[in-house]
C-alpha cells in the first residue's frame, strides 16, 4: 500500500516535471555552451571526479528549480482548500508528508544522479581516471537536492501564496550565486561574505585544478548543514500546530552551529590534492600524474627525443615530468636542471600534444619553462618568446615560431629577422649562447634574447 501511494504521489505531483526540468537545464547547459566543462583535462566527461564536481556546479541552476518545485507542491492542500480537512485526519501528519517528500525528493535525486551518471559512463568508456573521490561530492549533491525539495515543501505549506514559488526560487538563485562569487579567490565579495559562510551553498565553483578534490571537512560540514536544512523542511511540511512549526527551525539552527566550525576557512583548506591523482606513472624517463596517464603514450616519444637533443648540453636534463598541479594565474612554472617540466593542463601545450611540435615545445628555452606567468605578457615576455623559438629551431634544424600563433605578421617577420641574425653566427658561438640561455632560463636572470644575440638587435 505504501509503495502504491508513493507511486501515485510521484505521478500526480510536480515531481516528474521538476525532474525533467533539471535534466533539460543541466544537459542543455553542458552541451549547448562551451567552457572548461567541455575541454580536457577539465571536461565533465573526462574523469569520474570531474563528472561529480561539474554536477555540483550545476546546482547553481538546479537547486532553485528544486526549491521552486517544492514550494509549488507544498501549496497543494491550500490550493485545493483541504487544509482543515487534512488536519482532522487521525493519521499522523508525518506519514502523509513522508509520501509527498519521498516522491518529490526521490525523483529529483534520481535526476541529479542521472546527470552525474552520464558523465561518469562517458568517462569510463573513454578510459578516464577513476577514484572514489567522487563519492562524497555526489553524496553532498544528493543531500542538496533533498534539502532543496523539502525546504521548498515546507515553505510552500507555511506561506501558500502565488508569488511564493517564484520569489523563493529567485532568492535561492541569487544567494547561491552570491555565495559562489564570495568563495572565489580574489573576489570583491570575499570581505563581505566569510569563506565559511559561502560554503553553505550546495553549488561548487568551476573546476580549475584537475588534481584537486574536496577536503573531508568541507564534505562533512556541508553534509551536516544540508541534512539539517532538509529536516527543517520536512518538519515544516508535517507540522500541524504553531508550536511544531517553531520547533521545526531547531534542526537547521543546530546544523549551522555544528557545520560552521567544521567547514574550511580558506580555498587552500577546502580543495586538497588527491594523492591518487598525483601519483606519477612513467615510460622510461617520461612521467605524468596518474590523472593524465592517458596522455603518456603521446608524450613519451617526443619527451625521449627532446632529452636526446638536450643531451648534447652540459648538465643536461635526464627526465621529462608533467606538472601535478594547476599553476596560478600569476605563478611562474617550476624549473630544475635535471628535469624538463611540462604543463599538460595548459591549452597551448595540449594543442600540440598530438603533433610533431611537441618535441619543439619541450626543447624551447633549451629545456626550461617560461620565466613569465600568464599575466606577464609584455616586451620582456615577447623577447623570451623569440628566444625560445630560436633555441627550439636550433635544436631541430628548422625554423618555426614556438607557441606564438597569435602574433601579428609584422611581429613574426621581426622574429624571423632575429633568427637569421642568430643563424649567421659561427656554430661554436651559437652553441655557447644556447648553453648560456639555458642557464638564464634556469635562474630567470637576464634577457634570454640578449643572451642569444649578444645585444645585436
Amino acid at each position: 500500500m505504501n509503495t502504491r501511494v508513493l507511486r501515485t504521489e510521484a505521478r500526480r505531483s510536480i515531481a516528474p516535471w521538476a525532474t525533467l526540468a533539471i535534466l533539460v537545464v543541466a544537459f542543455g547547459f553542458l552541451y549547448s555552451f562551451s567552457g572548461p566543462w567541455t575541454k580536457p583535462p577539465l571536461a565533465w566527461d573526462e574523469h569520474w571526479t570531474h563528472a561529480a564536481e561539474w554536477s555540483r556546479f550545476l546546482l547553481v541552476f538546479l537547486w532553485p528549480i528544486a526549491i521552486g518545485a517544492g514550494v509549488i507542491q507544498g501549496m497543494r492542500d491550500s490550493r485545493s482548500g483541504t487544509v482543515e480537512l487534512m488536519t482532522t485526519m487521525p493519521r499522523p501528519g508525518w506519514q502523509r508528508a513522508a509520501k509527498l517528500a519521498g516522491a518529490l525528493g526521490g525523483l529529483l535525486v534520481l535526476g541529479f544522479l542521472l546527470i552525474f551518471a552520464v558523465g561518469a559512463v562517458q568517462s569510463a568508456f573513454n578510459g578516464g581516471f577513476f577514484t572514489f573521490g567522487w563519492l562524497p561530492i555526489v553524496v553532498v549533491g544528493v543531500l542538496a537536492m533533498l534539502a532543496g525539495a523539502w525546504i521548498g515543501l515546507g515553505v510552500g505549506r507555511l506561506l501558500p501564496h502565488p508569488l511564493t514559488a517564484p520569489a523563493v526560487a529567485v532568492a535561492a538563485f541569487v544567494v547561491v550565486l552570491l555565495f559562489q562569487f564570495a568563495g572565489a579567490e580574489g573576489s570583491v565579495l570575499a570581505g563581505i561574505v566569510p569563506f565559511r559562510i559561502s560554503l553553505l551553498s550546495p553549488a561548487m565553483d568551476v573546476v580549475r585544478d584537475p588534481f584537486n578534490t574536496t577536503a573531508g571537512s568541507m564534505d562533512l560540514g556541508q553534509g551536516v548543514w544540508l541534512a539539517g536544512l532538509a529536516a527543517t523542511g520536512f518538519l515544516l511540511l508535517a507540522a500541524r500546530s504553531k508550536r511544531a512549526k517553531w520547533l521545526a527551525a531547531v534542526p537547521v539552527l543546530a546544523a549551522a552551529v555544528i557545520a560552521l566550525p567544521v567547514l574550511p576557512g580558506s580555498t587552500a583548506e577546502a580543495e586538497v590534492s588527491d594523492p591518487a591523482a598525483t601519483e606519477m606513472v612513467c615510460d622510461g624517463p617520461v612521467c605524468v600524474p596518474r590523472m593524465l596517464e592517458a596522455e603518456l603514450p603521446r608524450l613519451a616519444a617526443p619527451g625521449k627525443e627532446a632529452l636526446r637533443l638536450l643531451g648534447t648540453l652540459p648538465d643536461a636534463p635526464v627526465k621529462v615530468a608533467a606538472l601535478d598541479r594547476r599553476l596560478g594565474y600569476d605563478e611562474v612554472p617550476p624549473r630544475a636542471a635535471g628535469t624538463v617540466y611540462v604543463d599538460l593542463v595548459d591549452w597551448s601545450i595540449r594543442s600540440v600534444l598530438n603533433s610533431d611540435d611537441m618535441t619543439r615545445t619541450l626543447v624551447a628555452g633549451s629545456g626550461t619553462p617560461t620565466c613569465y606567468s600568464l599575466g606577464g605578457v609584455n616586451k620582456s615576455f615577447l623577447d623570451e618568446l623569440t628566444a625560445r623559438s630560436i633555441s627550439s629551431s636550433w635544436f631541430l634544424g628548422e625554423w618555426k615560431v614556438t607557441g606564438a600563433s597569435w602574433l601579428s605578421d609584422d611581429t613574426k617577420n621581426e622574429v624571423v629577422r632575429k633568427w637569421e641574425t642568430f643563424r649567421a653566427l659561427p656554430p661554436d658561438v651559437q652553441r655557447e649562447r644556447i648553453v648560456a640561455q639555458r642557464q638564464a632560463g634556469l635562474t630567470c636572470q637576464g634577457n634570454q634574447l640578449d643572451v642569444l644575440l649578444g645585444g645585436a638587435r
